[in-house]
């Protein structure tokens, strides 16, 4: 009897045993742990992030071949060449600068190629000296796409003006030079980018798709941090600071970016575009795969009495088409049109509030850079 009583109580000890683990694993099946972010990090990897370095590449190739040209014969023509394939390297450069983690945060590649506004007197004083050496930290802001739109067009120069530079000028060869070395840096840089992501290379794809936590360091971690970073960047640097959001409300306007071709709304229009669409995981062909969008539908995370997707979906249209009505280029706007260029920094201020506190809070993400604008 007392053997039957033993075989019943260790049955029920099983049995409770078993449905405590059924209900702990029903318990731990939550909308944000069910939501496939491995499909999430696989799309966007292979669909946005691997395409725009790829094109971002053939930009640069192109742009090496073109100097290479103009130095070797510069000519009207040539500089034209040279300028138009300027303008679409900066522009692919838009939807590869987000990703400042991996293969380019090792390279700094944010740093090495977009410090703006340059430093142009130390620029002319490398320039006079022959100087085309800045691997050093203190040399950011004299290289770069924002050095190449003040060789290639100058302050209020001419293209007969700028050929000079490169023809006649006493510092012609030492210009041809430098010119040279900023370029040869892009394409050393960016080839060593590429190649670190591309799974025949590095293979950092792999493990960007297969970090599919939250916490810091995960590849949402690092993705979520660079997309707001890079978003703080448009909103501060491309616009608040020339229209004088650090300056009392003096506008400063050679503090544009691209601010000697005068290409900084295109730019930014390519920049916000870009945000938009890893954050709806749609690629440049507009194939809309899985993004944030689908995982903050997903756990059903609110903004007020509505949805935080529909609210940041709003509000990146709204941006755009704020940022579409400044008319161009920004250094004039944010003088003669400062309340159109208000318009569009008060809705991507509003943008990052969205993206930087009811977005992370939802996904459980922590911002790990430093800043002092206070949102």
């Amino acid at each position: 009897m007392k053997k039957k009583i033993s075989i019943y109580i260790c049955l029920a000890s099983f049995a409770l045993l078993f449905s405590q683990c059924d209900k702990k694993k029903e318990e731990e099946v939550t909308p944000e742990s069910s939501f496939d972010k491995s499909g999430m990090l696989a799309n966007i990897g292979d669909n946005l992030i691997i395409p725009a370095y790829a094109d971002f590449k053939i930009s640069v190739d192109s742009l090496k071949l073109v100097t290479d040209a103009f130095i070797s014969a510069p000519t009207a023509s040539s500089l034209d060449d040279l300028q138009a394939s300027f303008f679409r390297c900066y522009s692919q450069f838009q939807w590869v600068s987000t990703y400042e983690f991996g293969p380019g945060e090792t390279e700094f590649l944010r740093n090495s190629f977009n410090v703006f506004p340059c430093d142009t007197a130390e620029m002319n004083g490398k320039i006079a000296a022959g100087n085309t050496n800045f691997s050093t930290v203190a040399d950011i802001d004299v290289k770069g796409f924002p050095a190449l739109d003040f060789l290639l067009y100058g302050y209020h120069l001419n293209d007969a003006a700028i050929l000079s530079l490169f023809t006649t000028d006493p510092n012609a060869g030492n210009r041809k030079s430098y010119l040279n070395a900023i370029v040869t840096e892009l394409k050393s840089k960016t080839d060593i980018v590429n190649a670190g992501w591309s799974a025949t290379g590095g293979n950092y794809i792999s493990t960007f798709k297969n970090s599919t936590g939250s916490d810091v360091g995960s590849s949402i971690g690092l993705l979520v941090n660079q997309l707001n970073f890079d978003l703080e960047i448009l909103k501060n640097a491309r616009i608040g600071i020339p229209l004088g959001k650090r300056s009392l409300g003096v506008a400063l306007p050679e503090k544009s970016e691209a601010f000697y071709s005068g290409l900084s709304l295109e730019l930014a229009l390519q920049h916000v575009n870009n945000i938009e669409n890893i954050y709806l995981g749609r690629s440049r062909s507009n194939n809309d795969g899985l993004g944030f969008d689908d995982y903050l539908t997903h756990i059903n995370a609110r903004y007020g009495s509505g949805s935080l997707n529909e609210a940041i979906k709003s509000k990146l249209s709204s941006a755009k088409i704020k940022l579409a009505a400044i008319p161009g280029p920004l250094s004039n706007a944010v003088i003669n049109n400062a309340s159109v260029v208000d318009a569009a920094y008060l809705e991507l201020q509003q943008l990052v509030i969205l993206l930087k506190v009811d977005m992370t809070s939802a996904l459980g993400v922590s911002i790990t850079y430093v800043d002092n604008d206070g949102d």
